[in-house]
């Protein structure tokens, strides 16, 4: 082969898809690569984190632009645990439909959390329940500091097979969450995810192995929160059912 293996060769060897024609070129330059082979394993870790939440697989490219985008250091220092969810992450997940164009998953929405952010957000004036001038599908993001604590620190767009999909990053103590808004139809949800009922609010929770995601609908939009399995569930869930004392629109 004219070429040595790229990344997204080693993302496509690590999950099965490599095409047979370029594997003896990747072999023979995993034999002569630490690097290389470190960045496989890499590859094979993130796939075994999120085995459970697994449907199908992204393709290399999008792997690839979400793995860079997470080795960029982020503003913050991230704690051991949210480091460990970043590298669970770095294999998104996609749904193909039967019939009919790709669309992200709620998996692949939770990928996109713990990506750095790449805007700052506007703390809201007193007596505020979400954050100012700041909308996703024409819903408002929760102001957490006073109720709860969690301190709203950026905020990023990505697009995604033509959706649109927001996320705001809060911290708390070391820990950070996730809250990500998809435009348009509801996103297929993951095998596996349980349903819980809190506050009138129909939530799905499922878990991978480093990486806790809560999922429901605003006005038939797709929210999702994820942060890393070291934060409870009931955490998710009470912030994910908060309603700002009917301030916030469901």
């Amino acid at each position: 082969m004219h070429r040595g293996p790229q990344r997204p060769d080693l993302a496509r060897l690590a999950d099965g898809t490599l095409p047979p024609k370029r594997r003896p070129a990747v072999a023979q330059a995993l034999e002569d690569s630490i690097e290389l082979r470190a960045q496989l394993r890499e590859q094979r870790t993130a796939l075994l984190a999120v085995e459970p939440l697994r449907t199908d697989r992204a393709p290399a490219s999008l792997r690839l632009r979400l793995a860079r985008a997470a080795r960029r250091r982020p503003p913050w220092r991230l704690a051991p645990s949210l480091a460990a969810a970043a590298a669970a992450v770095l294999v998104p997940l996609i749904v193909l439909a039967a019939s009919g164009p790709a669309v992200p998953t709620v998996a692949q929405a939770a990928a996109l959390g713990v990506l750095p952010p790449t805007a700052s957000v506007q703390d809201p004036g007193e007596g505020h329940v979400t954050l100012p001038r700041l909308r996703a599908a024409g819903l408002p993001f929760p102001y957490w500091e006073d109720q709860f604590g969690w301190h709203a620190v950026g905020l990023r767009r990505d697009r995604i097979d033509g959706r649109r999909l927001t996320t705001v990053i809060y911290a708390r103590r070391g820990e950070r969450v996730a809250y990500t808004i998809a435009d348009g139809p509801p996103l297929p949800l993951d095998r596996g995810a349980a349903l819980i009922r809190r506050n009138g609010v129909t939530l799905h929770s499922l878990d991978a192995r480093t990486v806790r995601v809560v999922t429901w609908l605003r006005r038939e939009h797709t929210c999702v929160l994820s942060s890393a399995r070291s934060l409870p569930r009931e955490a998710l869930l009470m912030l994910g059912s908060w309603r700002g004392g009917g301030a916030i629109p469901y």
